[in-house]
């Protein structure tokens, strides 16, 4: 017996969203678009994201099973696929909740990846301090990102549990809203490590978005060798989108499924030269500020092969 759950695990940004929606098109996948709702039902005012295999409390592990087989059992599908990327930060206690679970690690250049993060959190703090317009809440694009996420669930009554999550229908008084909780009444997005609030002080944005990254990562080496080696599998970013039959059939056999022509039809189009980007659109400085931060992670990954890459 195992569980039909598979966890994309990732920092943001670094491909998990288009990962769920490959898998997604399978006839045997059902994605869960990121039920936040589901994982932090008991954590909603937590000061952080990380999660340890104490959390998994008999009363916690019980409401997130019972709401994750409702759903495998609604989708009628053999797997259920989650790709949330705060589920980085929690290894150990979703594995103390779905002991025979999968996870996918997908990982990507680091630099890339905070070039992306940074580029969110640009677009969210523009909707709200309203790009140009003054520090006027831009509703009509924060009701199109809550409509766009909101589509994403597929059953209608989770569609009104993550509206009354994210919001307790406080729809005007934006401080209330569950972004500006989650970060202290700033304005942020993404995993929130514990301690982040000393490093959001003390370091630049693009720090803080490297740090992101950096620690998702970290996160997920520490509990990586804790994993069944059959119940666990490692992918390249860089791979899925120059070769993605290769790497798309490697999950298939991880997961034994069969594909076929009409799924491959069926699944996004990947551009295949999205990678690199750092080096086009951060400047000498920018990479001076978070070379010492991505640098351990991108020599484990072997990204680079010395610590000095900034200075070729």
């Amino acid at each position: 017996m195992h569980d039909p759950f598979v966890f994309i695990v990732g920092s943001p940004r670094s491909g998990t969203t288009v990962l769920g929606e490959i898998l997604d098109r399978h006839e045997s996948i059902s994605q869960w678009y990121e039920p936040y709702f589901i994982w932090d039902h008991h954590f909603r005012l937590a000061a952080h994201d990380e999660r340890t295999a104490e959390d998994a409390t008999p009363a916690v592990a019980h409401q997130i099973a019972s709401d994750f087989y409702d759903y495998h059992r609604k989708s009628n599908c053999r797997f259920v696929v989650d790709k949330s990327p705060r589920n980085s930060l929690k290894i150990p206690f979703i594995r103390k909740i779905f002991p025979q679970a999968r996870f996918i690690h997908i990982i990507r250049d680091g630099r890339d990846t905070t070039l992306s993060i940074h580029k969110e959190w640009r677009r969210r703090q523009n909707v709200v301090r309203g790009g140009g317009d003054g520090d006027r809440f831009q509703y009509a694009k924060a009701f199109r990102v809550v409509i766009d996420w909101l589509g994403r669930q597929r059953f209608f009554k989770h569609k009104i549990r993550a509206l009354w999550f994210e919001t307790r229908f406080h729809f005007i008084d934006k401080s209330r809203h569950l972004n500006r909780l989650r970060w202290d009444g700033q304005i942020g997005w993404g995993p929130r490590v514990s301690g982040w609030q000393e490093t959001y002080a003390a370091a630049s944005l693009l720090q803080f978005n490297a740090h992101q990254w950096t620690k998702c990562v970290e996160r997920i080496v520490a509990a990586w060798p804790d994993v069944d080696e059959k119940r666990k599998l490692e992918i390249r970013y860089e791979s899925l989108i120059t070769d993605p039959q290769a790497t798309i059939e490697q999950m298939a056999s991880f997961l034994k499924l069969q594909t076929s022509k009409d799924f491959y039809r069926r699944i996004p189009k990947l551009k295949s030269n999205n990678f690199n980007k750092w080096k086009r659109q951060l400047d000498r400085r920018q990479l001076a500020e978070i070379k010492d931060i991505v640098t351990p992670m991108l020599l484990h990954y072997g990204y680079e092969r010395t610590g000095d890459w900034l200075s070729k």
